[in-house]
């Protein structure tokens, strides 16, 4: 991939999608074809950093629309009009934008913490998740006392990587996993984490429009990877620590994902992925494993976090594949979306610490 000459962010289109106030009860049960997701039972956790707002009902203990999700993002961005900036990076197959946020936390900082999820439509705890994240970083004051880099930090945050498949998670098959681009005359969509830039066809992909693994065509065919590669490869100096956030399996994992040879720098992601290991067990006494995607998990080519590390220079390139280890698997119950999104934060609490240290307040 030549580098895109793009100089930088742009300014959101005001032609983007129309907003919805959030149905503070949304109930998948009733959806077509839908497994069944049961609502949570436990105390409503609502948007503190949307509090006395007309979007201060937004829970985050719920699963969204996608519809829902933009509406937040855009009610945050109007909140903190000073900090955030949303921005629209690209567009679906079906023609949904892409969005993504610029939280601002230290005009003075020039680096970026960059999160993603839902690039596999099914893995819907990946997005509350990162609401959660989101949520817990604007209701924070940017240099909270004792609070970390987490609080100190600029980021850029594309809560859904993958709209149109995460819209049909919703209207039509709960477990669809890949875009909605026409792969063939049989088959649609592509898997977005074996299409970018990196090891492309290789082992742990597939050649098959048909395959739930499908690479695409060629390196960045899809929308939503061009639109991430080139908004990453932006940045690339910038941006100093990289996640992406998937499910399922509990795991924290670094490059590589293409080969289980080690990569330059493992010694230094171990040090990292042990306290954010300690700090998972700490919050909610469950164990993540740690270590290379590869050898932890399985091989896989044209993944985001080889193409963050070894194209993008991003030395702390990351990946976590969230709750659980297989009982409920894609179909995590709404009870487990706030003990998930809170020792996630935490584990990503203490990377940023091991990374940054402790900032002078």
């Amino acid at each position: 991939m030549q580098p895109p000459q793009r100089s930088g962010l742009q300014p959101q289109q005001a032609a983007s999608t129309a907003l919805m106030a959030p149905n503070p009860n949304p109930n998948p049960n009733q959806l077509p074809g839908r497994l069944i997701v049961p609502l949570s039972s436990s105390t409503p956790t609502y948007s503190q950093a949307l509090n006395g707002s007309a979007m201060g009902h937004f829970r985050l203990d719920q699963y969204h629309t996608l519809e829902e999700i933009y509406g937040y993002l855009e009610a945050v961005a109007r909140r903190f009009p000073g900090r955030v900036q949303l921005f629209t990076i690209g567009k679906t197959a079906e023609q949904r934008p892409i969005k993504a946020l610029e939280v601002t936390n230290n005009a003075s900082d020039p680096d970026y913490v960059w999160l993603d999820a839902l690039t596999h439509a099914r893995e819907w705890i990946t997005a509350t998740t990162l609401l959660y994240t989101m949520d817990r970083i604007l209701a924070a004051q940017p240099k909270a006392a004792n609070g970390g880099p987490i609080f100190s930090k600029n980021y850029i945050i594309v809560p859904v990587v993958n709209p149109d498949g995460y819209a049909y998670t919703w209207s039509t098959n709960r477990m669809w996993r890949k875009n909605r681009s026409r792969s063939s005359s049989r088959c649609s969509g592509a898997d977005l984490n074996r299409n970018f830039d990196h090891s492309f066809g290789g082992e742990g992909s597939s050649s098959d429009p048909c395959s739930h693994i499908y690479s695409g065509a060629y390196p960045t065919s899809e929308p939503e990877t061009r639109a991430l590669s080139e908004l990453m490869w932006s940045l690339r100096d910038r941006i100093k620590f990289y996640l992406t956030m998937h499910s399922f399996n509990q795991l924290w994992a670094c490059p590589y994902a293409h080969t289980t040879e080690q990569s330059a720098h493992l010694s230094a992601h171990m040090r990292v992925l042990r306290q954010i290991q300690q700090a998972v067990y700490q919050t909610e006494a469950v164990h993540y494993e740690i270590g290379p995607l590869s050898t932890s998990l399985y091989v896989g080519s044209g993944f985001g976090i080889d193409f963050a590390y070894d194209r993008c220079g991003i030395v702390h390139s990351y990946l976590v594949e969230l709750r659980d280890r297989g009982k409920h698997g894609f179909v995590l119950p709404a009870d487990e979306i706030m003990p998930t999104a809170r020792e996630t934060f935490a584990g990503l609490r203490a990377g940023l610490r091991a990374v940054f240290g402790q900032p002078s307040m």
